[in-house]
């Protein structure tokens, strides 16, 4: 009976995704398409052959992945990469019951917790013998019981950008220390009229990524939390008892008006938008954005710097060995593409991932790309190692509690919830995960 539930939610999953792509929502579906480097219309292309079409999904933007897509397409002039992008909020959901109905893309882009889950239920190939020549940190993201299953790509920060044309006519220096932040903030608000941060927090990443900085440096990081992540992939953690206490102080953010009711509709374009036009005085997002910051305004000072931490002189990066590219084991392609994303395990392909996220590093060993001064203000934080992804230790459902916690904090934002009733959400949705999964190991 169970079987059949499953098999009805299932069909009901595919056939809503079916209908968005066919209505031509972009959160579901991209009809950008790259044959020989160029970019087409998929309206255009009359023919489908699916011989020679290679297909991508992931939950980059089409503007993250121009580089990438140019390159596979150069490398192998025989084929066409049709890449779909699907939102992150939705992604992972999307693309796990397509692999599990073998409807998946050829090439998928895997968190490390999806590639545990699905290496382990033997639905992408194992690479372990394309990732030789990575760094230990990178094949160990994305392994299973010994095995590597996807391609790493590079490293994925979030961070603060700032103006330094404002920053520096007011003789400013940026605080890298929480209470000293928050301060600042109220003083750009009352002194030069601007909003202090400009954030897309309508991508609910944004905001669960910002509490884990915020929790790393004042729980994860102590005696008493370290073990927080192991105590959540066995179901022995919660949240409303632990991290209460310490969200109410990252709710700071939103009493001195840094996060506000409206930036909840805000995505990062708008975010951007507003950062470069010189609205805001910072803007916090991932490093691949600075790309987009430079097409909007080319003539723009940026710093960068870490999120502020709870220690005075210390700051947080939340990211990491975060995005791979694994293979789908059962497309028809399956060796073609194999040989395809080895191109990505090269030198020259990292270079390609990395033009499309300027600000990162490969994790291929003695290569290191040249990044522009613009991001030294991270350097120190990444030399200290004080670079964290705490998701990654909450077990194969880390990012469905990942999507829980940047959910209910956007209702903090909006006013919709408070922290008392947040956290009990939290706690009662991980609750119920973990009880299926007992039920359905």
């Amino acid at each position: 009976m169970k079987k059949r539930i499953f098999s009805v939610l299932l069909g009901i999953m595919l056939l809503s995704q079916s209908v968005l792509s066919a209505c031509g929502t972009r959160e579901a579906h991209s009809d950008n398409v790259v044959s020989n480097g160029n970019l087409l219309n998929n309206s255009k292309i009359e023919v489908f052959n699916a011989e020679t079409t290679v297909t991508i999904s992931g939950w980059l933007e089409d503007v993250y992945t121009k580089n990438l897509l140019a390159y596979l397409a150069e490398k192998n002039p025989e084929y066409t990469f049709e890449y779909r992008y699907i939102g992150k909020n939705s992604y992972e959901t999307i693309v796990d019951a397509e692999l599990a109905s073998r409807q998946a893309s050829d090439i998928v882009m895997v968190n490390p917790v999806m590639a545990l889950r699905h290496g382990k239920n033997g639905y992408i190939e194992d690479l372990s013998k394309l990732c030789s020549d990575f760094d230990e940190e990178a094949p160990n993201a994305f392994s299973f019981e010994g095995k590597i299953y996807a391609i790493p790509s590079t490293s994925e920060y979030q961070c603060i950008f700032y103006n330094r044309d404002i920053v520096e006519k007011y003789g400013h220096t940026v605080p890298i220390q929480f209470d000293d932040f928050l301060n600042y903030c109220d003083e750009v608000i009352a002194d030069i009229g601007i909003r202090p941060v400009a954030c897309g927090i309508k991508d609910t990443d944004k905001l669960a990524d910002n509490a884990l900085a915020f929790l790393e440096a004042n729980y994860f990081s102590t005696e008493q939390g370290k073990d927080f992540g192991e105590r959540v992939a066995r179901g022995e953690a919660a949240f409303g008892k632990e991290l209460q206490p310490y969200l109410y102080q990252w709710k700071e953010l939103v009493n001195h008006k840094i996060f506000t009711r409206e930036m909840c509709i805000m995505d990062s374009e708008a975010a951007i938008d507003e950062f470069a036009s010189g609205k805001a005085l910072m803007y916090m997002g991932v490093v691949e954005d600075y790309n987009r910051i430079v097409e909007k305004n080319p003539s723009m000072r940026v710093g960068t710097t870490g999120v502020p931490g709870a220690v005075k002189g210390t700051t947080i990066l939340i990211g990491g060995c975060n995005s791979g590219f694994a293979v789908n084991s059962f497309g028809k392609k399956k060796d073609v593409v194999t040989k395809i994303v080895a191109d990505l395990a090269t030198a020259e392909g990292q270079r390609a991932l990395w033009r499309d996220r300027i600000g990162s590093q490969t994790y291929l060993k003695d290569v290191e790309f040249d990044n522009p001064p613009v991001f030294d203000g991270l350097r120190p934080t990444i030399s200290a190692h004080r670079v964290f992804m705490p998701i990654s230790e909450w077990g194969e459902h880390g990012t469905q509690i990942y999507g829980i916690l940047g959910r209910e904090l956007q209702k903090v934002v909006s006013g919709e919830r408070n922290i008392d009733v947040a956290v009990q959400v939290m706690d009662y949705e991980i609750e119920q995960i973990q009880k299926n999964k007992r039920q359905n190991p």
